[in-house]
């Protein structure tokens, strides 16, 4: 299939992944229909794409593994496992679909990432809530609070079960040792809202007011955008280079300078969720799909979106 016979106006990337060189997977909302959502799931290999949906929530994020495994999150807590690797056709496809509902979610609130980690499937949203898929069932982590606060969890990262960092949406990063999660103090208060691990040891994360946060869990510095009412919205690492989206663009952080990326054509595109994979920086969000590599900024979709 081509691109037309994948996307319309009607469909908004939420996430994209890069696992393997040459291969894209995008996971779509497609309209507006809160009481039945409506979803695709397109998968890029070489200059073909094949796809799948499903109904009845919406999907939030995707993360898939070298080894063929990708996985789909709702906000209701359901996860579609399906085998990238080993479909050469539609059908293949979507016959290698496995779906995961988790019963807790629907009495606690809507999840929002879902991250591969250490090799392990953990999935995490409102009120603290962080589960591990495993062989097929959900095994919820100790509740994420402070101050006995329940708290929005936006995004996880790490290296391992035993070093997971979290952020939310209050303003807070918390990171879990294997057996309970510790506050973390960070040098300033805005709502955050992506967090990548680096090569080094050292984390990344993103806020509001233009906010940029590098360290360890120990020790962090502030860098932040002139524009103080900027709201970043996603943050990867490639390259020795920092890249942080904004409705805007996107910005890159090298060692201490931030600048940002020339992209032509940037008022008629979307940014939000950065991945890196072995293909460069991607941006996948809304009607724009994006690589970044060494010579720069590369438009791979670009189409009308309903808005």
């Amino acid at each position: 299939m081509n691109k037309l016979d994948i996307f319309t106006k009607d469909d908004y990337i939420q996430e994209g992944v890069n696992p393997s060189p040459g291969i894209l997977i995008v996971a779509c909302t497609v309209g507006d229909d809160e009481d039945d959502p409506k979803n695709r799931i397109a998968l890029k290999t070489n200059e073909s794409w094949l796809e799948f949906g499903f109904m009845g929530e919406a999907v939030l994020s995707i993360d898939a593994a070298k080894n063929g495994m990708g996985y789909v999150l709702g906000e209701n807590g359901s996860v579609i496992q399906f085998d990238w690797r080993a479909s050469q056709s539609r059908d293949m496809l979507r016959a290698s679909r496995n779906l995961f509902v988790n019963n807790s979610v629907s009495e606690n609130g809507p999840l929002r990432r879902i991250r591969i980690i250490g090799g392990e499937v953990i999935c995490c949203g409102s009120v603290g809530q962080v589960y591990q898929l495993k062989q097929g069932k959900f095994i919820a982590f100790p509740q994420l609070k402070i101050d006995g606060m329940d708290l929005t969890i936006e995004d996880i990262s790490g290296t391992s079960l035993q070093d997971l960092i979290v952020v939310t949406s209050e303003g807070y990063s918390a990171r879990f040792n294997g057996s309970e999660w510790k506050n973390l103090d960070l040098p300033i208060n805005v709502n955050l809202t992506s967090v990548c691990a680096l090569d080094d040891g050292r984390y990344a994360i993103a806020g509001y007011k233009g906010t940029i946060l590098i360290g360890k869990p120990e020790k962090w510095e502030i860098f932040t955008n002139r524009d103080s009412e900027l709201i970043y919205w996603g943050i990867t690492a490639w390259n020795k280079s920092i890249y942080i989206s904004h409705s805007g663009g996107i910005d890159i952080l090298k060692e201490t300078v931030l600048d940002s990326l020339n992209i032509p054509g940037s008022d008629r595109m979307e940014f939000g969720n950065l991945t890196t994979g072995p293909d460069g920086v991607w941006s996948c969000t809304g009607n724009t799909i994006g690589l970044i590599t060494v010579d720069g900024w590369n438009t791979i979709l670009q189409w009308e979106s309903k808005s």
